[in-house]
């Protein structure tokens, strides 16, 4: 049975003592049971409940957090969930709807969601609740990547590097048949045309000294254009 559905008074105060546990249910099926039909109201046993087991300042308490509630690093669902359970939990004075949509809209962190929700009005906070959860459906499906399958003809409709009956791990070799010749590079002496195995001087690129040497081996520095041997005759 679900509770929403009991109308009954009687029948929702005797649902509500057959779901208590622990001290609750002690104290509620300790005046039950000698005096039946204590809690003639589902508003009475609330009220009692409220003052055998909540803080004298539990509501004080529970206003505090509703009204500094702040999404923060959390997600928008955790967020959520804890303003539902706040507002939930004052029973004693409800604050109005537009205070509610006023606290949710501060508490939410700058993105799309709060720019959207600045642009729609809401009435409650539910209805705010709402456009702001569709609004990060939207941008998160504006920011996945669509995945492209390139069809191989060779395997028959497959992906690249898998085969027609499942996907493989195996590495596909690179196919350098299309490729113009002029387009390959050699990895080795760094020229176009061919490629390193196929290199004719042997893959290795030349060394150039960058400092002059002369006959003895030590380094010399080098003479300007204009100047002959005459310095050496």
């Amino acid at each position: 049975m679900d509770a929403a559905l009991v109308s009954d008074e009687r029948l929702r105060v005797a649902f509500a003592l057959s779901n208590l546990s622990g001290r609750a249910k002690s104290w509620a099926y300790t005046p039950e049971a000698t005096t039946p039909g204590c809690f003639a109201s589902w508003s009475q046993l609330c009220e009692q409940l409220r003052a055998a087991f909540l803080p004298a300042n539990y509501e004080y308490r529970q206003r505090s957090r509703f009204l500094a509630c702040k999404q923060g690093r959390r997600e928008l669902h955790e967020y959520i969930q804890e303003m539902r359970v706040l507002t939930a939990s004052l029973v004693g004075n409800l604050p109005p709807e537009h205070v509610k949509v006023t606290v949710f809209m501060d508490g939410l962190r700058v993105g799309p969601d709060r720019t959207q929700r600045f642009r729609v009005q809401a009435s409650t906070m539910e209805k705010a609740i709402q456009i702001v959860l569709q609004e990060e459906y939207s941008h998160k499906q504006a920011r996945t990547p669509a995945t492209v399958w390139q069809s191989n003809p060779a395997s028959g409709g497959a992906p690249t590097g898998s085969s027609g009956n499942g996907a493989t791990n195996r590495p596909v070799r690179m196919d350098l048949g299309m490729a113009e010749q002029s387009d390959i590079r050699c990895y080795g002496c760094g020229k176009l045309g061919h490629m390193k195995c196929a290199c004719p001087a042997g893959g290795l690129k030349k060394k150039f000294s960058s400092k002059p040497f002369g006959s003895r081996g030590c380094w010399q520095k080098p003479r300007p254009r204009n100047q002959g041997n005459a310095g050496h005759q």
